[in-house]
């Protein structure tokens, strides 16, 4: 987070200076990537590029603290990963497994596929694959954004008493397939 500086590094990259634009894209990269990746977005970098584009053709409109920024970043974040969605479901693709791609793929050995390995290796993606779209966009942006209910609600378009249910059955889904191994554990509900 940026903190107490915010508000002059916000009015700073709302006149357009790059140093302050870069100031936030730095802060806020992280979170939109890894929101984007976490709700299982195609491209999540492709989906980021268009969230930073239309931050910045909206940047001069916006007001409120550090918070709202966020939230409304991810709000944009979460538009367009259902558009991408929609988008997916209009044209069918047919992706190949890594495993079928051979040589072709060459494996990343940086620190987020690293990253990455150590939560498959504990089931942490696996149980987040048991909940529902919505119960892992909630609890992404409730845990890893670490925004409050209300502004998840805001984000996702949901009123805040569904945002609830969403956490709490995400939480208890997530704390049975952790504790069960992944075994023995229903579908998520909704």
């Amino acid at each position: 987070m940026i903190g107490g500086p915010f508000p002059e590094v916000l009015a700073a990259a709302q006149r357009g200076e790059p140093s302050a634009i870069e100031t936030i894209y730095r802060d806020v990269a992280p979170l939109v990537l890894g929101y984007l990746r976490a709700n299982g977005a195609r491209d999540p970098e492709d989906t980021a590029s268009e969230v930073f584009v239309s931050m910045m053709r909206r940047l001069s409109s916006f007001a409120g603290d550090e918070q709202q920024f966020r939230s409304w970043l991810l709000t944009i974040a979460h538009r367009r990963m259902i558009d991408d969605f929609r988008r997916r479901g209009r044209r069918r693709e047919d992706p190949v497994p890594v495993d079928e791609m051979g040589e072709r793929v060459i494996l990343l050995t940086d620190g987020e596929s690293q990253a990455l390995a150590r939560l498959r290796s504990r089931g942490v993606l696996e149980a987040l694959d048991q909940l529902t779209e919505d119960q892992r966009a909630a609890l992404m942006l409730r845990v890893l954004a670490d925004l409050p209910v209300k502004q998840v609600a805001e984000v996702m378009g949901k009123p805040e008493t569904a945002v609830k249910a969403l956490l709490r059955r995400g939480f208890a889904s997530l704390t049975r397939h952790l504790a069960t191994g992944g075994e023995g554990v229903g579908e998520a509900v909704e």
